[in-house]
């Protein structure tokens, strides 16, 4: 018997009665619901859905601050369960998961901030909305990569998002976030790059006995850096990097080593991992055109 298909198709099962859980919350009680409920309903059905999936997660360092911007490097679609679980946040997402079946609309009453990329005007809205909800005391997330990466390198982060916090004076939270198989080394099935589709990542990661999310809250950005979204974008990359590859190598042979920062004997070099999928750079190209468009 194939143990790795009976996982993933009873994994597969309990996560579909938790997004039907979810549909007839949305549609039923969470519009009636106070902030905190609101935000307690969403940590504990991302902490059953992800508990689904056999995805388990850890914090290590500080705790998330109440309210601010969290920028954070990007791995899998997994990633706002993650940081849901944690501390429920509105995230700033692409466009086209609106229109994704049943999770597009679980992501818009959760509150997500949906961005057409690529459109000047529409990026101006977006910062406005969140500058918004910033102001409100609300959390709000974003993938400052623009992408995801294979979780060996922390690719640039982008600038023109960060607007917002500058213009609601908030505190900037970097986050950096990783997974581990079984072993404690970094996991290969949660990998959602390339031309890696989501049936086909979503299937990996169920049939994995067991992934775990680290999720690592960084120091608040205080007055040392200065105010503006490049310096804040910049500082908060460097520190993402710095708590993932603390002993990183840049050399011919692009080696990387990441370090678990609870356990530091569990270590894995990667190496000749660097290169960055066509499509990423794609996809990062359009952002760095927006970005430079907001300059």
């Amino acid at each position: 018997m194939n143990w790795r298909v009976v996982r993933s198709t009873w994994r597969l099962l309990l996560m579909l009665i938790c997004l039907l859980f979810g549909l007839v919350a949305a549609l039923t009680v969470m519009r009636s619901l106070s902030t905190e409920h609101h935000r307690a309903l969403v940590r504990r059905w991302a902490r059953w859905t992800l508990l689904a999936a056999g995805v388990r997660v850890r914090l290590s360092g500080k705790n998330l601050e109440h309210a601010g911007l969290i920028l954070a490097n990007h791995v899998s679609w997994l990633d706002i369960l993650v940081i849901d679980s944690v501390a429920p946040c509105h995230f700033i997402a692409k466009a086209e998961i609106r229109r994704w079946p049943l999770v597009g609309f679980l992501c818009a009453r959760a509150g997500t901030i949906f961005i057409e990329r690529g459109r000047r005007h529409a990026v101006h809205a977006v910062i406005e909305t969140a500058r918004q909800q910033l102001q409100a005391g609300d959390r709000v997330a974003v993938f400052a990569e623009g992408t995801t990466s294979d979780g060996t390198i922390v690719l640039p982060f982008h600038a023109n998002l960060v607007e917002a916090a500058v213009r609601s004076g908030c505190p900037v939270q970097p986050l950096a976030l990783r997974y581990e198989d079984t072993s404690g080394q970094r996991s290969r099935a949660i990998e959602f790059i390339g031309a890696t589709t989501f049936p086909q990542s979503l299937w990996r990661v169920l049939g994995e006995p067991l992934t775990t999310a680290v999720l690592v809250p960084l120091e608040p950005l205080g007055l040392t850096v200065e105010r503006t979204r490049h310096a804040l974008a910049k500082a908060a990359e460097i520190a993402v990097r710095q708590a993932l590859f603390p002993a990183f190598v840049a050399d011919d042979s692009a080696v990387a080593r990441t370090i678990d920062l609870n356990h530091p004997t569990i270590a894995q070099s990667h190496s000749g991992e660097f290169a960055t999928p066509d499509t990423a750079r794609v996809e990062r190209n359009e952002l760095g055109a927006i970005d430079e468009s907001q300059r």
